[in-house]
C-alpha cells in the first residue's frame, strides 16, 4: 500500500511540475523573440508604438546598426538615457520615436531589459518578433470580382438586297 501511495504521489508531483513550468523542465525553451513577446506584448501592441515599430525594426536591421549592436548590445541603454544620441547612428529616425523614448517610461524599461537588448542585436530574432506582432504585414490585397457572364453577341443586321428595276 505504501509503494502504491508513493508512486501516486510521484506521478502527481511530476504532473504538477510539468504543467507549471514545461519549457524549463523538458528543454522546450521559447525563443528570445517569444520570451520578449510574452513579456512585453501589451506594450508593443499600443497604438503609438505600433505607429513607429515597423520603421524602427527595419532600421535596427541595417548593417551599420547591427555592426554596432552586435559588439555591444548594452549601447541601447545609453541611447535610452539620451535619445538624441540616436540621431548620430540613424539620422533618419522618426521624431515620434525619439519623443516616445524621452517620455515613455514603460518603453525605457523594456529597452533596458538585457533580453530585449540581445534580441535587437539579432536580425533573425527581430524578424521573428515582427512576425509574432504582425508588424509590416500588409492586409491581403482585395481583387475586384471577375465578371463571368458571357458577353452578349448580337447578330449582325442584314439588310435586304435592293433590287433596281
Amino acid at each position: 500500500m505504501k509503494k502504491r501511495t508513493l508512486v501516486c504521489f510521484l506521478i502527481f508531483t511530476l504532473c504538477v511540475f510539468y504543467t507549471s513550468i514545461p519549457n524549463t523542465v523538458f528543454g522546450q525553451d521559447a525563443s528570445l523573440a517569444q520570451q520578449v513577446h510574452e513579456k512585453y506584448s501589451e506594450l508593443l501592441q499600443r497604438e503609438d508604438i505600433q505607429a513607429v515599430l515597423p520603421d524602427v525594426l527595419e532600421g535596427l536591421k541595417s548593417d551599420q546598426i547591427q555592426g554596432i549592436l552586435s559588439t555591444n548590445p548594452a549601447l541601447i541603454g545609453t541611447v535610452v538615457a539620451a535619445p538624441d544620441l540616436l540621431l548620430n547612428f540613424a539620422p533618419d529616425t522618426d521624431p515620434k520615436f525619439i519623443a516616445l523614448l524621452k517620455e515613455d517610461t514603460d518603453l525605457q524599461t523594456m529597452l533596458n531589459d538585457p533580453q530585449v537588448q540581445s534580441l535587437l542585436a539579432d536580425i533573425e530574432a527581430i524578424d521573428e518578433l515582427a512576425g509574432l506582432l504582425n508588424v509590416g504585414a500588409e492586409p491581403p490585397a482585395v481583387e475586384p470580382p471577375v465578371d463571368t457572364t458571357p458577353p452578349v453577341v448580337e447578330p449582325p443586321v442584314v439588310e435586304p438586297p435592293v433590287v433596281e428595276p
